[in-house]
């Protein structure tokens, strides 16, 4: 889902009782919780700021992929960048690839270092 936002990003609670419109709410339930799974791996992730011991199931990492992505200022909507360094990339199939995070290291060399421009 690379600039279009994932899953766990757009169904917060809000939009979660709003589900309960379309499906029972023991279902809604139940994928919320699924949901929230997931986020306390990124957040234990985040937190400890290591791998963890146990691998993710791919579903977890593509998840967690697609939200990086979406913050990504080369995915934002509506914003076509056309600055020097922007990242475009022509093949929706290398976008998905490299799920749309198109971004490289900056001019300094540090992959940690922030990139103004980039956001």
């Amino acid at each position: 889902r690379p600039g279009g936002g994932s899953v766990a990003a757009t169904m917060d609670a809000a939009n979660l009782r709003l589900a309960e419109g379309f499906v029972t709410p023991a279902y809604v339930r139940q994928g919320g919780q699924a949901l929230q799974q997931r986020r306390h791996l990124v957040k234990t992730l985040l937190s400890q700021r290591r791998l963890p011991e146990e691998g993710w199931d791919e579903a977890t990492v593509e998840l967690f992929l697609a939200e990086l992505s979406i913050m990504d200022s080369n995915n934002f909507i509506g914003n076509v960048g056309v600055g020097e360094r922007e990242g475009r990339v022509a093949s929706g199939l290398v976008t998905r690839r490299h799920f749309g995070l198109a971004h490289g290291i900056g001019r300094s060399g540090d992959i940690a270092a922030e990139q103004p421009k980039a956001a």
